[in-house]
């Protein structure tokens, strides 16, 4: 029979599996020293993408990736998706409530350490796990970070129900800074969410949400709510609390959700709430 791990172990076998995936954990950079295999190569990039919904084109130069959306939604499956500190990956939509959906099907996380913008809105969606290192730059309308997956039919239906994939970490970490356009919004839903960096949306909305299952409420200004469901146990994820908040979030004029759906007494606080500064309402 295996010992039962106390709480501080199992937060740490956390974040060593994290960075097996490919995520280093903000904190812990000295294990950047690992194997080479570990450490993105010096030219990752998107690659592989296929757009299974609505319509559009994608094309790589050097450290550019441009993709150029026709449609006022469109669903790109990638092989993987990662971003180094060089490389830019823009998105030229039709307008600023154009949605693109980018499914990664890697086995591993999608680490972004560069520049991801956009006139509309992203959805990234890994449930290996997505980790905005302290160099990425993301400057778009509005963007959902996502370790829970979404079908692309369901997508391009207007059904935007995100569910947890059996056997993955499904942990969205924000080290970087992340910048929504006035009004825009900014999410990142997992099993366990973390900002330890700078996420600004002014006049719009900042949501933190951790649970198995969640539901999205869209309007033509983009996104109007999270629902979060289907409770995470602290056994599944080794870790605690599920949404932590150690970083600035900016939202003056707009609102913060911070939101767990976890057993009760399981997780002695589910979400901690770190610094808020400029925000009008504070949800928990």
């Amino acid at each position: 029979m295996f010992p039962v791990k106390c709480a501080e172990q199992k937060k740490l076998d956390s974040r060593i599996k994290r960075i097996l995936l490919g995520l280093c954990y903000p904190g812990m950079c000295a294990l950047l020293l690992l194997p080479a295999v570990l450490i993105p190569s010096a030219h990752a990039a998107p690659s592989g993408g296929e757009i299974v919904g609505g319509a559009g084109r994608i094309s790589q130069s050097g450290a550019n990736t441009t993709i150029n959306q026709s449609t006022q939604n469109m669903a790109i499956d990638w092989q993987s998706y990662n971003v180094n500190a060089n490389e830019r990956v823009q998105y030229i939509q039709p307008n600023s409530s154009s949605i693109s959906l980018n499914r990664i099907l890697s086995q591993s996380g999608s680490t972004i350490a560069g520049r991801i913008d956009a006139n509309g809105q992203v959805i990234l969606v890994n449930p290996n796990g997505v980790f905005f290192t302290p160099t990425a730059i993301v400057n778009v309308g509005g963007i959902i970070a996502s370790g829970l997956n979404i079908q692309p039919d369901d997508f391009m239906n207007g059904r935007y129900i995100f569910d947890e994939v059996l056997g993955t970490e499904g942990t969205v970490i924000n080290s970087g800074m992340i910048n929504a356009s006035l009004g825009g919004n900014v999410a990142l839903i997992g099993k366990q969410v973390e900002n330890d960096g700078l996420i600004m949306a002014n006049l719009g909305s900042v949501t933190l949400a951790a649970g198995k299952q969640a539901v999205l409420t869209f309007d033509q200004g983009g996104l109007l709510g999270v629902r979060v469901s289907q409770e995470i146990l602290q056994e599944e994820l080794g870790v605690d609390p599920a949404v932590i908040n150690s970083g600035e979030v900016q939202a003056e004029g707009g609102r913060v959700l911070l939101s767990a759906s976890t057993s009760r007494d399981v997780f002695s606080l589910a979400v901690n709430t770190g610094d808020l500064e400029q925000v009008t309402n504070i949800i928990s």
